[in-house]
Formats: C-alpha cells, sequence, structure tokens
C-alpha cells in the first residue's frame, strides 16, 4: 500500500504454509485495520466494490493531511499464485490512482488504472482485460465472501435490510460458489436449442407431429410459468409470514406495558380509590378534632382538679347543702296535692306541711347552691367519662389515619406507575401496527389463495402434458424424421436431461451439506451438543428459499435481529462462510476485520479455534487473515501460537505520546508496520500497557 489513507508505505506479508493458514495483523483503533481492509478490495475490485462503503464522490484515499492542490498518487500492489488446470502461476496486480486535494468540496481524482502481470522466469507477461480476468477467480459479487468487516459480520442473518435482501445476498453466495448460475444459464440455453430441434424434426416429420410438439411446447411453458410463480409466491408467503412476526412482535411489546383501555380503567379505579380515601381522611380528621373538644380530654388533661372538686361536692351532699331541689317541683306537687311518691297532700295534713317547709327552705338559700347543685349533677356525667376512654379514641383514630395514609401513599404510587405505562404506549403505532397486520393477513389470503388455485391448474396443466407427451411419442413412431435430425435431437434431450439433474443436485443435496455443515459448525463455536435438545438454539439451516433459519425448542424460529445474540450472529455468519467455502471447494483468502468483537470468553476460543483449523489433506486449503485489537487478542493467545505462520502489527503515529511509547523521526501523521507478534513489542508498536500485557521487547532496524 502506498499513500492509501496514512499507509504511506506499508508491506505485509501474508502466511501461505498450509500447515498454518492464519496471518494475524494486530492493530489498534484509528491505526490502518479498516484502511488496508478498504486498500485489498479497491486493488482488487476499484472504486465500484466501496460503493455500498460511501458514495464514489464522497470517498477520499489520500491522507487528510496531505496539502490541498498537491496531487497524490495512491496505489495498491497485491501478489498472488493461482492454481488451475495448467498448474500453478504467480500474478501480480497493480491499481493505481491520482488524487489532488481540494481546500473545500471533494478531492479531484483521475482515472484508475489496473495492470495485471503473470511473473514467469522469463520475465513479466501484462495480460488483457485485467479485470474480467480477476472476476472468474474472485468474483465482485463476493466481496462480502471474502472481505468481511466486523461492524456488518452478520449481514447475511441479521441487520437493518428486509428478510428478502438477506436471502438474496444468501442465494446469491450459494449459487456463485456452487456453480449454480451458470448451470442454470446452460439449462435455459440447452433448452432453448432442444425446442429449436424439437420444431425441426416436427416439420421434417409432418404436420401432425409439428401441431402436437407446438401444444406441448406451450403446455411446457405454461407449467414452467406455474411453477416460477409458485415459487415467487412462496418466497413472498414467507416474506409475510415474517414481516407478520416481526410487527406482532412489536406490537406484543407495546402490549406488553398494558392494553391502553385497561390502563385508563385502571387508572380511572385509583382515582376513584384516592377521592373515598380523601373523603374517609378528612372524616378521620373531623373525629381527632372533636376529641380534642370532648369533655373526655378535659377528664384527661384535668383529672387532678375535678376529683378534688368532685370530694368537695360529695362533702356538701353529706351536709346536704346540695343538691338544691327545685322549688318549681315543689309548688306544683302541692298544687296539685299529690307528693311525687303518691301520698296525698291534703291542707292541714302532716305530708303537706313537710312539703311547705321544704319549699320555704329551698327558696331561702342563694344563687350559690344552684350553681353546686349544676355542677354535681354534671360531675355525676363526667365521671362516667374516663381518661381511658380519650385514650382509646385517640390511639384508634391515630391508627386510622396512618393506615389512611399508607393507603393514599399506595394508590399514588401506583396512579403514577399506570400514568407512566399508559404514557409509553404509542397510540398511533399501536394503530398502525395493527392495520398493517390486518393488510398482512389479507396479503396472506391472498397469496394462500393464488398457491391454492396455482396447485389446481398445476395438476391440469401437468395432465395434459403427460398425454400431450404420450401423443407426441406415438407421432414420432409413425413419422419419417432424418436420421441426422433424430440423433441431433436425442443428443440435445440427454444433455439437458444431464444439466437439469447436476442442477437438481447442486440446489439440492450440496445445498444441504452446506446447511449441515454451517449447523455443525455454529453449535461447534456457541457450545451447543450436536445432539442436545435443551438448549435455547437446537438447530440452523438453510431453507429451499435460501434463508438462514435459527430454530428453537419445539422447531420455533427465533428472528436473529431480536433473539439472538451479537456474538451468536457473528458465529452464525462465519459459518455460513466457512460451511459455504468447504463445500464448494473454493480455495480463497478470506480477511476478516475485527471479528471478535462482542466475543467473549470460550466462545471466542471456540470461534478462532473454528475458523483458524488447519484443513485435513482431504479438505480444501484456505488462508484466514485476521485484523485484530489487543482486547480481542486476549485470551486467544494460544490458539494463535500454534495456527499463526505470518504476524503483522499496525501504529500510527497520531497515538504518540498518549499510548505509543516511542515517537518517531516524521512529524507528518502516516501508519507504520513492524513484525511484531500478539507477543511482542518493539520501538514502532511499543504502547503504554505492554509491559502490564507482558510482552517482549524485539528490536527494529528503523524507528
Amino acid at each position: 500500500m502506498h499513500n492509501f489513507k496514512l499507509l504511506r508505505d506499508i508491506d505485509i506479508q501474508l502466511s501461505i504454509d498450509p500447515a498454518k493458514p492464519l496471518t494475524v495483523i494486530r492493530a489498534e483503533n484509528a491505526s490502518g485495520k479498516t484502511s488496508l481492509h478498504y486498500a485489498i478490495i479497491w486493488g482488487l475490485y476499484g472504486m465500484d466494490a466501496l460503493k455500498n462503503i460511501a458514495s464514489p464522490r464522497d470517498i477520499r484515499f489520500s491522507s487528510k493531511a496531505a496539502p490541498a492542490g498537491s496531487p497524490v498518487l495512491i496505489e495498491v500492489v497485491l501478489d498472488f499464485q493461482i492454481t488451475d488446470e495448467a498448474g500453478t502461476a504467480d500474478y501480480r496486480l497493480t491499481r493505481h490512482v491520482q488524487e489532488t486535494p481540494q481546500a473545500t468540496g471533494p478531492v479531484d481524482r483521475g482515472r484508475e488504472v489496473v495492470k495485471l502481470s503473470k511473473l514467469t522466469a522469463a520475465g513479466d507477461k501484462e495480460l488483457d482485460q485485467p479485470e474480467s480476468w480477476l472476476d472468474q477467480w474472485l468474483p465482485k459479487r463476493l466481496v462480502d465472501i471474502f472481505f468481511t468487516n466486523g461492524d456488518d459480520v452478520q449481514k447475511f442473518i441479521t441487520g437493518k435490510q428486509e428478510a428478502r435482501l438477506r436471502q438474496e445476498k444468501v442465494h446469491l453466495a450459494i449459487e456463485s460458489l456452487l456453480g449454480i448460475r451458470q448451470l442454470r444459464t446452460a439449462v435455459v440455453d440447452i433448452e432453448a436449442v432442444q425446442r429449436t430441434l424439437d420444431r425441426k424434426a416436427a416439420r421434417d416429420a409432418g404436420g401432425k407431429l409439428e401441431r402436437v410438439t407446438s401444444e406441448l411446447e406451450k403446455l411446457e411453458l405454461a407449467l414452467k410459468e406455474i411453477d416460477d410463480e409458485y415459487e415467487r409466491l412462496t418466497v413472498r408467503l414467507g416474506n409475510i409470514e415474517k414481516n407478520q412476526s416481526r410487527k406482532t412482535r412489536e406490537l406484543e411489546s407495546i402490549r406488553g406495558i398494558g392494553e391502553l383501555d385497561a390502563i385508563n380503567q385502571e387508572i380511572q379505579g385509583l382515582e376513584q380509590d384516592l377521592a373515598s380515601l380523601e373523603g374517609y381522611r378528612r372524616k378521620n380528621l373531623a373525629t381527632m378534632t372533636g376529641l380534642l373538644r370532648s369533655e373526655a380530654l378535659s377528664w384527661t388533661l384535668a383529672c387532678g382538679p375535678l376529683t378534688m372538686a368532685l370530694a368537695r361536692l360529695d362533702k356538701l351532699t353529706d351536709l346536704r347543702k346540695i343538691p338544691k331541689t327545685s322549688t318549681q317541683i315543689l309548688e306544683d306537687r302541692l298544687e296539685l296535692g299529690v307528693c311525687i311518691c303518691g301520698e296525698t297532700l291534703d291542707p292541714g295534713s302532716t305530708h303537706r306541711d313537710e312539703v311547705a317547709k321544704l319549699l320555704a327552705e329551698q327558696q331561702g338559700r342563694d344563687p350559690i347552691a344552684d350553681r353546686l347543685t349544676d355542677l354535681r349533677y354534671r360531675a355525676k356525667a363526667l365521671r362516667s367519662v374516663n381518661q381511658q376512654d380519650f385514650t382509646e379514641a385517640h390511639a384508634e383514630a391515630l391508627g386510622d389515619f396512618a393506615k389512611l395514609a399508607d393507603s393514599i401513599r399506595s394508590k399514588t404510587t401506583a396512579l403514577q406507575a399506570a400514568k407512566e405505562r399508559r404514557a409509553l404506549i404509542d397510540e398511533e403505532r399501536v394503530r398502525e401496527l395493527t392495520e398493517e397486520l390486518a393488510e398482512l393477513d389479507r396479503k396472506k389470503g391472498d397469496v394462500n389463495f393464488k398457491l391454492g388455485t396455482l396447485d389446481t391448474r398445476r395438476v391440469t396443466v401437468q395432465y395434459d402434458c403427460d398425454q400431450k407427451r404420450e401423443e407426441k411419442r406415438n407421432a414420432e413412431r409413425n413419422a419419417n424424421i432424418s436420421r441426422d435430425l433424430a440423433v441431433r435431437r436425442d443428443v440435445g434431450l440427454d444433455l439437458l436431461s444431464l444439466a437439469r439433474a447436476v442442477q437438481e443436485q447442486l440446489e439440492g443435496p450440496y445445498v444441504q451439506r452446506v446447511s449441515n455443515r454451517l449447523d455443525r459448525m455454529f453449535k461447534d463455536i456457541i457450545g451447543a451438543d450436536n445432539g442436545d435438545t435443551t438448549g435455547v438454539i437446537t438447530s440452523t439451516s438453510i431453507t429451499s428459499s435460501f434463508d438462514i433459519v435459527v430454530s428453537s425448542q419445539h422447531d420455533n424460529k427465533l428472528d436473529p435481529d431480536f433473539e439472538v445474540n451479537g456474538a451468536s450472529q457473528r458465529a452464525l455468519t462465519l459459518a455460513f462462510v466457512w460451511s459455504l467455502m468447504e463445500v464448494a471447494g473454493t480455495v480463497a483468502p478470506r480477511f476478516i476485520d475485527t471479528p471478535l468483537g462482542m466475543v467473549s470468553g470460550t466462545t471466542k476460543e471456540r470461534m478462532v479455534e473454528a475458523i483458524t483449523r488447519p484443513p485435513a489433506p482431504d479438505e480444501t486449503p484456505y488462508q484466514v487473515v485476521l485484523l485484530l485489537t489487543r482486547s480481542e487478542l486476549a485470551g486467544v493467545e494460544h490458539i494463535l501460537d500454534e495456527r499463526a505462520g505470518a504476524f503483522n502489527t499496525l501504529s500510527s503515529s497520531q497515538h504518540y505520546p498518549l499510548d505509543l511509547v516511542y515517537k518517531w523521526a516524521e512529524d507528518e501523521p502516516h501508519s507504520r508496520s513492524c513484525g511484531c507478534s500478539h507477543r511482542e513489542q518493539c520501538k514502532i508498536c511499543a504502547r503504554r500497557q505492554d509491559n502490564d500485557l507482558g510482552l517482549r521487547f524485539r528490536e527494529e532496524s528503523v524507528v
């Protein structure tokens, strides 16, 4: 790499040892990992392969430190080896372009120049049409298979794309690596030739065979159209069901908060309860206020003086000073002539004289006696109320108040929580999801109806085809077809049968082999027993519609976006890539930038173990390049010791002095490489935490 971003002059040697197929490139964030990754992609495929990353107009290859107006030559040189029927040969691919940074706006980029040479002992031989030549060996459409970015590693499984797009990615990868696409093209071509030969043979044989052949051709075309439409509708039905599942899950997550009507009813009930409790609290306060005004409180607070007063009133009673008899009662008795005891009070009688004498005594007493008498009667009433009466009533009232306060607090908290839950419910989204699910149900019903109609039509058309083929065979036996034409037609039929059989083999058993290998490898990485049926994930597979499916207990399908964790998503994609390339027998490098993010512990160990295992003698060889940070390296060093055949470390001058220990000679920001392994440091790459990591120091010739 020359002048690609901060990669001013970087030379990376990759391991080509089949027994140690792993190359480790260690680099911290902002040291050049991603730049190296994109540089290789650009070197192979040009600007077109980076369209998914950014608009070509916005992409800049030169360093941001390059001065405006000064042209910068960006160049990537790749040396590689290819083995084909002619043997093994070495090649060199060079791609360069000149950029002129501007003070503002995009850079001024010139035309890309690409050169491909075959390296021989006699000298380099430049090849024509290098882009087409490269596309035969590393097709541009498979860039996501050969070059994987850690942030997008699960793009075959999840991501911000519809299931249809993921299916297309999986389908494209399988078709391309297994050769299904080329075979389908061949089948279509042979079918076209065969139809032409059939028509010629029919014309040669006469009118009846020509008519039958034409009718059969129309029926077979109709049958193919039915099959194609059935497949299209089946894929559409699967997408509708997945969309339904996703929207249902979202709706249930909202409704999991609670139904809006139910929450409103709950809030209304709580508010009514609080109103009732407030009423009871006011009554309780009134009761306590009444207690503070009661004679019971007076007795409780003035018990001593009241007891003394009552004793003195009792003494006056004993002295007959009180109670004072009511004069009105005595006057009424004398007027009536009957005592309250029933005795007659006739004039001159002894009883009448006694009552008259008592009336005269009472009329002669002072008002104080009246007051004392009144006090005595009231004291008798007070004597029936004691201190315990107020204490018990007061304690009961306070207890009721405390219970009411607790209930009010509890109800207030519940009311607030209910209102917060109601606030979380997006009524508009619930309405939208409900309408969308209803529309999906309608579409699903339409698709199922169309599938049923196609099933019926297919049975009818298939029957007509069988009848017409039998009619054609009978006509051919009676027809006079030239021998040469008959032989050509029969050879065409044989070729078509062979091509179709191979196509069925690739689309059936071979895809199933990829599916089976994917399931085994994925379970190995996540630590699931292949015979286990008790885990969360019980199996993975590739469906007939080329979708990767993760299954759980009772064959429940898990949504990879929401029900499969990030580590498992990465493991699933890597298992798919490895399985597909193994079954396809494709010898190709696999570059993975930061593959171990969100992966830790034994899962990380098993993942590295799985993707770096040297192939057995009867397996397809491969080459894997991992771009890792120091944190990703932690815990898997022992595997890298055994598996890695080459190490490189990338460092950036911008990390001095905060992270890098040594200052480089140049001041302009750039990245440099050194040969340090994951267990080493030098004056180029040494970072402040390296001693804590126990890395040994090695000398480099240039600082």
